[in-house]
This record gives C-alpha cells, sequence and structure tokens, in this order.
C-alpha cells in the first residue's frame, strides 16, 4: 500500500507541473449570460426549456435547457461569480450561497463557461435529509439534482432509497452507496449520488443522495468558498445518501476553498471529483481526496453516441416514455390494472448480447428485487430483454440495468 501510495504522489507532481496547451475548446455561446450571485439564490431548473443543449438560449436566459437525449440542465454563461462573505462580516457565513429546485426528470447541471468562475461562497447540491413527520415522510426525499431520492417511511411500511447503489428499507443503517457501485473515474455520463431507505422506526424517510455537475471553461475555476455535493442524513436510523459526483475541465483550478462529494457526516458512501486541468493549486482541499489530470484540448462532454444504453420500453405491452419522471405521487409514467404476471421489455443498444440485463423492481413501500432478463431478440446493435413477474401493488420504479462481459 505504501508503494501504491507513492506512486501515487509522483503521478500529482507530473501533473501539477504539465506544460501548458493550446487553450481548451469548451462549446458554449454564452446565451444564457453572466451568472452573478450576490445573494443567496436558488435556481429553478424546471423552468429549463426542453430542447438541444446546445441550441441558442437568448430567449430563454438564464434559466437553461433541458436536453432529455443528455439527461442534463445545460447553462451556457459568459462567466460565473458567486460572491464571498461581506466585508467585515464573520468568516464562517461563507459568502452566498446557490441552491437549485430540482427540474422533474432530476437531471444534473452543466455549466459550459466562456470566461473564469469564480465560487468564493457556496455552490450546494446536497441531498435533503430525511423527515420524521407525516406527510412529508410519505414522499421520498429530494437529492440533488442529477442524484437519487431517499425512500420514503410510513405507519404501513418504508420504502428502498433509489438510484444504482440505493439502499434497502431499515431500521438502522445501511446508506446509499456511489463510488465502487457504479459509474466510472471520468464520470461520463454524469451522475449522482444514491438515496438511504426509509424506516418505520417513528416513521421517517430515507435521506437523498448529493447531486452532481460539470464545470467546463476554457479559463481559470477559482474557489475559495466550496462546492458540496453531499448526501442527505437520516437523522432516525443513522443512515445517509452517498456522495454526488463534481467534475470540473479548465486551464486552471485555484483557490483555498473545498470540494465535498461525501456523506454527510462521515456516514454514506463517497462519492466522485474529477479535476481535468493543467494547474492545480496544492492550496484546494477535496474530500474524497483527487488529482489533476490533464485535460483533452476538446473534453468529452458527453458519452459517445455509441456508448451502451438500457431502457424499459414497455409494462404489460404499455409503452414506457422515453423520458421518464417516476413523480410517485398523484401519477405515473405507466398505469396498469393487473395482478397477474406481466411482462416488462427492456431496449439496449450498442450493448454485447452476452452481457447480463437485469431489472430492479422497488415499491414505493417496501425492498427492491432484482430479476435477470432474457433475450428475446435482437443483436448487438439493438436488442430486446424480457422479465415476467407479478408487480406489487401501489407506486412502483422499475430500473434497468446492463453489465458488459
Amino acid at each position: 500500500m505504501k508503494m501504491k501510495h507513492h506512486l501515487t504522489a509522483l503521478c500529482a507532481l507530473a501533473i501539477l507541473t504539465f506544460a501548458a496547451r493550446a487553450d481548451l475548446a469548451i462549446p458554449g455561446d454564452g446565451s444564457d449570460g453572466a451568472l452573478n450571485i450576490t445573494e443567496d439564490t436558488v435556481i429553478d431548473l424546471s423552468q429549463a426549456v426542453t430542447g438541444t443543449w446546445n441550441q441558442n438560449n437568448t430567449a430563454n436566459a438564464g434559466k437553461g435547457v433541458y436536453d432529455p437525449d443528455k439527461w442534463a440542465i445545460v447553462f451556457k454563461y459568459t462567466s460565473v461569480n458567486i460572491a464571498g462573505h461581506t466585508t467585515g462580516a464573520p468568516a464562517v457565513l461563507d459568502g452566498r450561497t446557490l441552491k437549485f429546485k430540482n427540474h422533474p426528470s432530476h437531471a444534473p447541471v452543466v455549466w459550459l463557461v466562456q470566461g473564469n468562475v469564480t465560487i468564493d461562497g457556496i455552490l450546494n447540491l446536497n441531498g435533503q435529509n430525511g423527515l420524521m413527520t407525516l406527510p412529508e415522510a410519505l414522499i421520498p426525499i429530494e437529492a440533488g439534482p442529477g442524484g437519487f431520492r431517499g425512500g420514503p417511511g410510513s405507519p404501513q411500511g418504508h420504502g428502498a432509497g433509489y438510484g444504482p447503489g440505493g439502499s434497502n428499507a431499515h431500521w438502522t443503517g445501511p446508506s446509499g452507496q456511489y463510488a465502487g457501485t457504479y459509474g466510472n473515474p471520468q464520470i461520463i455520463p454524469l451522475i449522482g449520488g444514491s438515496g438511504s431507505g426509509g424506516t418505520n422506526e417513528g416513521v421517517a424517510s430515507g435521506a437523498g443522495g448529493g447531486g452532481a455537475i460539470l464545470i467546463a471553461t476554457p479559463g481559470t475555476v477559482s474557489i475559495g468558498g466550496s462546492i458540496s455535493a453531499k448526501g442527505g442524513y437520516s437523522p432516525s436510523n443513522n443512515a445517509a445518501g452517498s456522495g454526488g459526483a463534481v467534475r470540473v475541465i479548465a486551464a486552471s483550478v485555484a483557490g483555498a476553498g473545498s470540494i465535498y462529494a461525501t456523506g454527510p457526516t462521515g456516514a454514506g458512501s463517497i462519492g466522485r471529483i474529477r479535476l481535468e486541468t493543467n494547474s492545480l493549486t496544492t492550496s484546494l482541499v477535496t474530500l474524497p481526496e483527487t488529482i489533476g489530470v490533464p485535460p483533452a484540448n476538446s473534453p468529452i462532454i458527453w458519452p459517445a453516441t455509441n456508448a451502451p444504453k438500457a431502457r424499459v420500453v414497455s409494462v404489460d405491452a404499455i409503452s414506457a416514455p422515453v423520458d421518464p419522471r417516476s413523480p410517485l405521487i398523484a401519477a405515473a409514467d405507466v398505469a396498469i390494472q393487473n395482478n397477474a404476471p406481466v411482462n416488462i421489455l427492456i431496449e439496449t443498444r450498442d450493448f454485447p448480447i452476452e452481457g447480463v440485463v437485469q431489472l430492479a423492481v422497488i415499491p414505493k413501500f417496501g425492498n427492491r428485487s432484482w430479476f435477470t432478463a432474457t433475450r428475446i431478440g435482437g443483436d448487438i446493435n439493438v436488442a430486446t430483454w424480457q422479465v415476467t413477474t407479478v408487480l406489487p401493488q401501489g407506486f412502483v420504479t422499475l430500473q434497468a440495468r446492463a453489465t458488459q462481459p
């Protein structure tokens, strides 16, 4: 282990002294204008217009574009500034705070910035804490944008946390999981933390996972305050949502602030941080600890068009929406009335038929069950897989997962 640590230190030194490259090619037309936060602010992501991420957004400036194909809310800013604390105020105030209200899709946030990014205040993408009161605990608790919700709690049952690493419902622990469970160190695609399960011990909901953000600029990202993508905390069972994901692409990353993608208080899984830069200050605190990696001149923003994909396409012969929302209250993406076994079809694209396709069935109040799907047709380009099961009564979330050999 010591040799591994020493090798890591040498790699970090090499990166810090990496020769400067040509200007980074960051896409973006600046049509969302300048973001200048001088007071505590909440950006309502539901106000983003639905469209293509690279379309000109002058008519909706400052509200972003939701691209369902990329599953992201994209802002194309000229510059970004989140102000620090005012002169004479205690430094512990940490300046102005920018938060987000989720889009119905719960998509992550992407900032494509033409100029510099200064964060002397707080950029908050934290998951929300679990609740111990009715009726609030009956509703899955919100994650940060790009993260996954915590499971609800009720007197008659409690639900599992959502997301690839969501924990089952429980009396005490465990927490939602992220790093080492899903995703990749490149954070492509951009995806946040998973939620923890609810409990009927005091009727409490689980906590939401930390959100996810990509900040890309050909200039400097200066962090004197903090970027926080922590999971929320569930006080009734000492569980937590997992940390989210923060990816930064910039010519240089400076400042003595911090980036956190962890559980809230040591509980919960860590998330991921990736810093693609030619110059990284040693005074920046990152948890989990992260080194810089040199960026490509044309950084990869989105997954390749031929990246493997899997999605639920129908339930009991009823088509599922391409852009599901899983509201879990008063409405559903698919409504069925059937107590008998139903066929659930999953479509994969650019995925080898030797792979394994699984389906998680997550009732709103109850633990998840995993099923292995059977391929019924198609090839590596497009294939159809099937799971046949009796679905629980009430709201149910379906989550497809494909694993390559």
